[in-house]
């Protein structure tokens, strides 16, 4: 998230649940980026509080990541982070949220070590004014496991997870724990979409070992392992079976958040080996990579973006999955733009009451790296997608009170 904040404000959180914890999306504010600018420029003329001026740049970063223009929101970012980021004693949520949003850009620029830090930075915020075992230290913490298995450091994400499960349930925060081993479900789960063999018996084992606990402070995070059975059967599953396996899918009611059931991988461009990776060290991409696809310059990530909107019918089914905005470098067509709407096109979700409607951030980026010899970096030859969920568009303008901290 940019604009929300990763928790939920300066006082005890409540637990987290199944459908908020495992991931922080982006939320859309879609107003005119001029309208923060002016929100923040007030605010700063005041003198206002660190919290205030940190609502404030999260609105107008966000606005800016939305126009494509992510240099300029890591600006913004970084600028207030100078401003802010000794204040983390008094306000270790909101500082937290800010190097959170600073990694999320960074991760849409290809910028892996800032990506990194920014994780480590989080951590950091969040302890300077919260207790060892505040549950929104362990929250903190499993973001940073999300980091590891970002940059392709798969075990050691694992072990982050596993620590915190251990540490969790010592101090009996059961859903913290629960948290904690839905991530690692999830992770096994993941990587049995790149290599079903290797990783389907392990992902099936993290499942079972959370379905078969009996607190029912789990039961949420057991919904959740239930739909990643679901998603780790579906993998093997030909088109006719996947059909009668949604259909025995309970349907939602109306207003609960849709529920993925299946989503294939994305085909990305290959590197210029044409290398299948889905392990590597930079392997932060969504999907595999195809060697039939032509090979992307090294210079040619710059405006790489798209943002695809879709429906879910109340079958569950994907229908008018179309690229409603792009950068202005993007191929639309025969390229990994392309290949992102087909694999969203051919999604599965559970049957529920009524349609509803998302829009995704899709940008085609690769890591900086040094190169050897030199104080230079250059773009690894290995592409990353990143993905960010962005609610309906908006033409809402900012108001003091949007830009308000949550308490």
């Amino acid at each position: 998230m940019l604009a929300a904040a990763p928790l939920p404000g300066q006082g005890t959180p409540p637990p987290p649940s199944a459908e908020a914890a495992p991931a922080r999306d982006i939320v859309v504010v879609g107003s005119r980026i001029p309208d923060f600018e002016k929100v923040l420029d007030a605010c700063l003329a005041e003198h206002c509080a660190p919290d205030k001026d940190i609502a404030a740049t999260l609105a107008l970063a966000q606005a800016q990541f939305e126009a494509g223009t992510y240099d300029a929101a890591r600006a913004s970012l970084l600028a207030a982070r100078r401003r802010n980021a000794r204040f983390a004693k008094q306000y270790p949520v909101a500082v937290a949220n800010l190097h959170h949003a600073n990694g999320v850009i960074a991760g849409h620029l290809g910028l892996a070590d800032a990506e990194w830090s920014s994780a480590l930075d989080t951590v950091s915020a969040i302890k300077a004014g919260t207790a060892e075992d505040d549950p929104r230290v362990f929250l903190e913490r499993i973001e940073l496991g999300d980091a590891y298995a970002r940059a392709g450091r798969f075990k050691g994400s694992e072990m982050q997870y596993a620590g915190i499960a251990r540490r969790a349930h010592k101090l009996g925060l059961v859903e913290i724990e629960g948290l904690a081993l839905l991530r690692i479900a999830t992770l096994n789960t993941r990587l049995a979409e790149q290599n079903h063999a290797m990783f389907a018996s392990s992902a099936r084992q993290a499942i079972d070992a959370l379905l078969a606990r009996r607190e029912p402070a789990l039961q949420p995070y057991q919904v959740a392992a239930g739909q990643l059975s679901f998603l780790l059967a579906a993998q093997t599953t030909p088109g006719p079976e996947l059909d009668r396996l949604v259909a025995q899918y309970p349907r939602q009611p109306a207003g609960a958040p849709a529920r993925m059931l299946y989503a294939p991988a994305i085909a990305l461009t290959a590197s210029p080996q044409g290398v299948r990776n889905g392990f590597g060290s930079n392997s932060g991409a969504i999907g595999l990579f195809n060697a039939g696809m032509p090979a992307t310059g090294m210079d040619s990530y710059v405006g790489q973006w798209i943002d695809v909107a879709f429906t879910i019918g109340a079958d569950g089914r994907i229908s008018d999955a179309h690229i409603s905005r792009s950068g202005d470098r993007v191929a639309l067509k025969k390229g990994w733009a392309e290949q992102v709407v087909r694999a969203i096109s051919v999604r599965r979700y559970a049957p529920q009451a009524q349609p509803s409607y998302g829009r995704e951030r899709y940008t085609f980026t690769a890591n900086l790296v040094a190169v050897t010899g030199s104080r230079l970096q250059a773009r690894d030859p290995t592409p990353r997608l990143v993905r960010a969920d962005l609610g309906p568009e908006t033409t809402a303008s900012p108001t003091a009170s949007d830009l308000a901290p949550a308490s």
